[in-house]
């Protein structure tokens, strides 16, 4: 089953954000024909670190992570010529996802309405920084910036020690997101109305959406956020992160009174159960955990019931067994990956492909013949493999 089928995406965005939500889409079985100025295209290209592709060639591996079973026709659509076949191509598709900053697209005469005059049906979605409106809307940003105007940030790191940055793009990564459920929902709308439409998706919005539950909190407790002492964060010995003896690290998730005492008696340290939530009770916790090694403690584990779990690195998640009983991961254009989310659709993987590898073929489907499109490959208005 493939929850997309017949459901054709124009990609126009580049690097994280915007391809990770194609991706997704593609992976439901969404035909997601990637847009590609020629010559450096999606800057992810040159990203490294590098690996050999099927062809031999070295080629970006995040690229090739957030590209998979995606075509790419590379199109100069600021050129007046490659604007209007950017417009025949968006006759025929159902969805476009654009990442430029506010205005651009319609400055270059394929924005929204633009768009719509030639296709009502169009779901349109600009995925930005900060959104189309609003005083920051035409600032520059990146992830670490979203994530610190959304008070997110501020909660990251230890007791006394300044913000760190976290390892997940977190405002990139849950906009894309964001934007993804936006699709999929005017896509349902579509269905009933007949009516296609614009998207405003902003980045900072996903970013402060997940922040939601902090200030929340925050606010009722009456006070300001402690870093590395909220309830989640450190704040509480029975759920937080320690060192075992070996120098690794496990996490204790025992909020449940239940799954709490447990480990408490396991331990022989009873006294211990009605200060699950003190951070006082928190290095003694960690000296606990510093008598018995990480094995050690994972062969305890098994003996009770009480969410307990190593801090693995990504070699290690890689060949997690149940990652692989569940089918996540995969290896695709020979890099080893998570696969597909979305274990009820059956897109069969395809690796990321070449720029320009499908404009040939794209333009053939629009109705251009062999002739027009050469002469818009001298023309330098596309680009395909092999020119």
């Amino acid at each position: 089953m493939n929850p997309l089928q017949g459901i054709r995406v124009l990609d126009l965005s580049r690097l994280l954000p915007g391809p990770y939500c194609t991706m997704l889409l593609a992976d439901l079985g969404a035909e997601v024909i990637k847009i590609e100025t020629p010559g450096l295209g999606d800057y992810l290209r040159i990203i490294p670190p590098y690996v050999r592709d099927a062809t031999g060639a070295d080629v970006s591996a995040l690229f090739q992570l957030l590209n998979r079973n995606k075509q790419s026709v590379a199109l100069n659509f600021r050129n007046k010529r490659g604007k209007e076949v950017l417009l025949r191509l968006a006759k025929n598709a159902d969805v476009i996802i654009e990442t430029f900053r506010p205005g651009a697209a319609d400055r270059w005469g394929i924005g929204y309405e633009q768009i719509r005059a030639v296709n009502p049906r169009i779901v349109y979605c600009s995925l930005s920084g900060y959104g189309q409106r609003g005083p920051y809307r035409d600032r520059a940003g990146h992830d670490l910036n979203y994530i610190a105007l959304a008070g997110l940030l501020a909660t990251n790191g230890v007791v006394g020690g300044p913000p760190i940055p976290p390892g997940a793009q977190i405002a990139d990564l849950s906009g894309a997101m964001l934007a993804t459920i936006a699709i999929l929902a005017a896509l349902a709308g579509r269905a009933q109305s007949g009516e296609g439409q614009y998207l405003d998706v902003a980045l900072f919005d996903g970013a402060l959406s997940w922040a939601g539950t902090l200030i929340g909190g925050t606010h009722a407790a009456g006070g300001k956020l402690a870093r590395g002492r909220m309830q989640l964060n450190g704040g509480m010995a029975c759920y937080n992160v320690y060192e075992t003896r070996d120098g690794k690290y496990l996490t204790i998730a025992a909020i449940e009174p239940h799954l709490w005492a447990a480990f408490c008696k396991a331990v022989g340290r009873d006294d211990l159960v009605a200060r699950a939530q003190e951070y006082a009770a928190v290095s003694e916790v960690a000296a606990i955990i510093q008598t018995r090694t990480l094995d050690e403690w994972l062969e305890v584990s098994k003996t009770i019931d009480a969410c307990i779990e190593p801090v693995r690195d990504f070699s290690e998640t890689l060949n997690n067994p149940h990652a692989r009983a569940r089918g996540l991961i995969a290896e695709i254009g020979g890099i080893k990956q998570i696969g597909s989310v979305f274990t009820f659709a059956e897109t069969a993987p395809t690796s990321a492909p070449q720029q320009g590898q499908h404009t040939r073929q794209v333009l053939q489907e629009i109705g251009m013949n062999a002739a027009e499109i050469d002469e818009l490959e001298k023309a330098d208005v596309i680009k395909s493999v092999g020119a």
